[in-house]
Parts: structure tokens; C-alpha cells; sequence
């Protein structure tokens, strides 16, 4: 499963994991991602339980999996000094995914919110406090936000994505790099979001295609680079643009979407993973603590989401332009075997004496 899946599943599903045990120690399960490019900051918290009786049944009552107190705090600390904190509110949503035998569609999460002015702090370490059932047990955890994770090439303005050759019999298809910079995280997922312009006459939509270009895990250098395959990138837009009725269709904007993680993350990530041992037994990893001899499970770490724009082009000179991708990557996404039926054409004004130039 990818960084970005697994983020996702966090807010979408719920664990299908039902405790049985018969021990009397209920199980909190907790999960939260802080970033701070975030407004808002969601934590989920929810119990395991044993009702003596059908659990699949149990699990089908919405209030089995809630506990019926829960008071839960976020500090903000920089050298062991508590800068601020906010009590958590709760609030219920609706798109929690139906297939599972938890109860659905709704589920209630916990959260606080920030605004640009207030926004987390990078490098700042960030204490999650939970009372459950009024101080009946409690679970903590903390998490040290990300900081200087950056893009490097091709995010940077002047530099094109270079998809194609200018001479695809002879030299093929070609390679970019997505250069980056893990600063205090662990790893990177990288998926480009293809925005596609396509109309039906005069009237127009905004198509996304997103593509995920894979995980790379830090082991010792802090830079690293995904490849985006030239060949790939004509595939994906050929498998996605399957409107038979657009009469007409502009590369609108690609947008490189970023995903850096925190160790705490990684570490839980890798528990959730097979065992390769004959006793396919592996523990399952936590950064929560609990008190009153109860369980806990799940995870309080941080990601921190980057998107860098690009859009078709941006005038630079009289007559120059930045360009998402290269002069040959437009001509073979409008002409070339792939997507040459696609009816694409370069709204590029440097392209304009082209025969793919948008008429």
C-alpha cells in the first residue's frame, strides 16, 4: 500500500480489527496525521470492545464503537515550553467507506482548526493528551512536525517535465526526475494530478487524472528523486480520457503532489506489512501510550503535503514562456500515437504556427 493510500485510509475506513479478548481491558484506537499546510486538523478515536455476545451484531450499533466521554487536547511545545493547546471538538462525516462490517456511513471525528496566521510550526513538537470516560484512562502521544522538505526540479519555474523526444522513432521516450529534499522526514510519495481541459462544443470541463509515481523510503541520503516515464505519463492520459464525445482537449495544469512522512509513520506503515517469517506473527507498532493498564493502538505523527502548480505556460518575456512540459512532450501528446485521437491541442502562444497550435 502507498504513503498516500494509507494516509487516505485513515479518515475514509474503519480498522476491522475486533477485539475478543475477555480480559475487561478495553482498547483505544487513535489515529492522526498532523500537517501543518492543514486548516483543519482531524483526530479519530474510537474503542475495541467485547459485548459477551455477537460482535458482528455489536459492531452494527453506531454508539459500540464511540466512547461515551472523550476529552481530547493538542499542545504545542518548543524546548519542553507550551506555546499553546487546543481542546478538541467533535463532528461526524459521511464518507466513511460502506464495505465492512462496522457500522456505516457516517463516523465521528475529533478536530481543531488553524488559519493561515496560526498555522502548526514546523520543527515544533506537538502532545496529544485523551481523557477517556472522565480521567477513567488516558492515552498520550507526540509527534515533531516536518521541516525543510522541499521540491527541487522539475517543480522550480523555468524547468519543463520532458516526456518525449523530438524524434520518437529514433530516440524514444524520456525520463523526468522529481527531485526532493526530505529535510526531517523519512519519505516522500509522489503523484502528479494531470488537469485536462475538454470541451463539447463551447462548452468546457475540467478533467483530473491523478498519477501515482510511487514511494521512495529515506536510508541514508536525504535527497531523493521519482521518475515520471515519458511513455507512462501518454499511457495514463490515453486510459483516462475516454469521452468519445469531447470535440476538443487543452493540457490545463499539472500539479506535482507531494507527501513527506515522519518516522513514527514509517515504523507503523512497516507493522502493518506481512511477516516474512514462518510464524507470520509481527507486532504491530504504536507511538501512543495508555494508562490504567488498557490498550491502545494507532498512530500520532506527521506528513507534510507540497504541491507546486504548473500551469501550461506563464510569460516570462516579450516572447518567452515557462512551459509544464517541453515543446516535443506537447506535440506528441497532441500528435503522437498514444493520445494523437484525443483531439489535444497547445493553447502554448509559442506554438502558434504549429499544426497542433488550438484554432
Amino acid at each position: 500500500m502507498s504513503i498516500i493510500s494509507l494516509v487516505m485510509f485513515f479518515f475514509v475506513a474503519c480498522k476491522e480489527d475486533i477485539d475478543l479478548s475477555t480480559d475487561g481491558k478495553e482498547t483505544a484506537v487513535v489515529y492522526a496525521l498532523l500537517d501543518q499546510t492543514d486548516s483543519i486538523h482531524y483526530v479519530r478515536i474510537n474503542r475495541a470492545f467485547y459485548g459477551g455476545t455477537n460482535a458482528l451484531e455489536i459492531a452494527q450499533i453506531p454508539d459500540s464503537s464511540y466512547f461515551k466521554k472523550v476529552v481530547a487536547t493538542v499542545y504545542e511545545m518548543f524546548n519542553g515550553k507550551v506555546f499553546r493547546s487546543w481542546v478538541l471538538r467533535d463532528t461526524t462525516i459521511s464518507n466513511k467507506d460502506t464495505n465492512g462490517v462496522f457500522f456505516d456511513s457516517i463516523q465521528k471525528l475529533y478536530y481543531f482548526t488553524t488559519d493561515k496566521a496560526t498555522a502548526l510550526k514546523p520543527g515544533y513538537t506537538y502532545k496529544l493528551n485523551i481523557s477517556i470516560d472522565n480521567k477513567r484512562f488516558e492515552v498520550n502521544g507526540q509527534t515533531q512536525l516536518i521541516q525543510n522538505a522541499k521540491l527541487g526540479n522539475p517543480a522550480s519555474e523555468g524547468n519543463s517535465f520532458s516526456f518525449a523526444s523530438t524524434n520518437i522513432a529514433k530516440d524514444g521516450y524520456f525520463s523526468t526526475q522529481v527531485n526532493a529534499s526530505l529535510g526531517s522526514s523519512k519519505a516522500l510519495n509522489v503523484a502528479l494530478d494531470i488537469y485536462v481541459k475538454e470541451f463539447k462544443g463551447s462548452l468546457a470541463t475540467i478533467k483530473k487524472i491523478n498519477w501515482n509515481l510511487g514511494d521512495r523510503i529515506n536510508n541514508s541520503s536525504t535527497s531523493v528523486a521519482v521518475g515520471a516515464s515519458g511513455e507512462s505519463f501518454y499511457k495514463k492520459v490515453l486510459s483516462e480520457c475516454t469521452d468519445k464525445t469531447v470535440t476538443k482537449r487543452q493540457l490545463y495544469r499539472l500539479d506535482i503532489n507531494a507527501m513527506f512522512c515522519s518516522s513514527d509513520f514509517i515504523e507503523y506503515q512497516n507493522s502493518l506489512t506481512p511477516s516474512s517469517s514462518l510464524a507470520q506473527t509481527k507486532k504491530e507498532y504504536t507511538n501512543l501510550t495508555v494508562t490504567n493498564g488498557m490498550r491502545v493502538k494507532g498512530i500520532f505523527a506527521s506528513r507534510n503535503n507540497v504541491i507546486v502548480q504548473k500551469l501550461p505556460f506563464t510569460k516570462y518575456s516579450a516572447s518567452n514562456y515557462f512551459r509544464a512540459i517541453d515543446q516535443s512532450s506537447m506535440k506528441e501528446l497532441c500528435q503522437g500515437q498514444y493520445t494523437g485521437n484525443l483531439n489535444f491541442c497547445s493553447d502554448v502562444p509559442s506554438d502558434s504556427k504549429e499544426t497542433y497550435y488550438c484554432k
